[in-house]
């Protein structure tokens, strides 16, 4: 039987749906999994996924026509983990919220090699997400109950001061900072960006933690195997249960609820900025 499956959203929607090529083969090993992509990015990083036989991009004529079922993946709900979304929404009966993200071999063995100094200081090396600010929000518990949601700012008015968060974990570890800085995005980037996103998965993988919100970089993370640390006050300004966009009680967002929590790990979303070095010290060690 031939599949296809078109992946909606953004990159960490795409990591999200291998999920389903992987389970729908351990039910049926014949099958032939098609992938339609909306981003280029991923594009070498799915190449490497054995349960997927095909990737068309973006630009690509695809013949829905010579396929004997045509899945398009739904809008992320929140409501559990897009992972499971996905595969309910295809029909797969074992489920299971993981995801794998293969790097290549000659990637990782030339980050390896430039990273081997940072390496032999002997401090753990930390991945921190470049647009962390744009993916964080200050506010207080009193601040977020009161709900007075300042444009693009949230409910606190503020955004995290990560510069100054970044400075006091650089006392402790090697702080690599990966992705892009605010205000650039994959469109800017074009045709590099399938590269440039390859060995940035390389660079996560050599890390021992990847800090920051929730976020594409984070979950790519957290496919290549990297123990995760994020903010909670994105998801929760977003979607928490008095989220601008969704009010859910537990929006199922974060690698914790693709992993567990035992490598992942979500902030308290009420954290000042001084408690959360406190929390990451704590979580990574020194």
């Amino acid at each position: 039987m031939n599949i296809l499956i078109k992946s909606t959203g953004f990159i960490g929607d795409i990591l999200f749906s291998t999920s389903v090529a992987r389970q729908m083969k351990r039910e049926d090993r014949t099958l032939l999994i098609d992938y339609q992509i909306p981003l280029n990015a991923p594009y070498e990083i799915l190449q490497l996924d054995n349960n997927i036989n095909r990737i068309f991009l973006p630009n690509e004529e695809v013949d829905e026509s010579s396929y004997d079922k045509v899945f398009t993946l739904p809008h992320c709900t929140q409501e559990e983990p897009p992972t499971i979304q996905y595969q309910k929404h295809c029909g797969v009966k074992d489920l299971d919220p993981s995801y794998d993200v293969k790097v290549p071999h000659s990637s990782i063995e030339v980050i390896s090699n430039m990273m081997r100094p940072h390496k032999e200081q002997g401090k753990k090396i930390v991945a921190w997400q470049g647009n962390w600010e744009e993916k964080s929000f200050g506010f207080t518990e009193e601040e977020y109950e009161k709900g007075i949601n300042v444009p693009e700012l949230g409910y606190g008015g503020r955004r995290r001061n990560i510069e100054n968060i970044i400075e006091k974990l650089s006392s402790h570890y090697n702080m690599i900072m990966v992705g892009f800085p605010p205000g650039v995005r994959q469109s800017d980037v074009g045709l590099l960006s399938t590269g440039i996103y390859t060995y940035t998965a390389a660079i996560i993988s050599q890390c021992d933690y990847m800090i920051g919100g929730e976020s594409g970089l984070i979950n790519l993370a957290a496919g290549v195997g990297t123990k995760t640390i994020i903010t909670g006050d994105y998801v929760h300004q977003l979607y928490g249960w008095n989220g601008v966009i969704r009010k859910l009680k537990e929006p199922k967002l974060g690698p914790e609820f693709y992993f567990g929590g035992d490598k992942h790990k979500s902030l308290d979303p009420f954290l000042s900025d001084d408690e959360v070095v406190t929390e990451i010290l704590k979580e990574i060690g020194v």
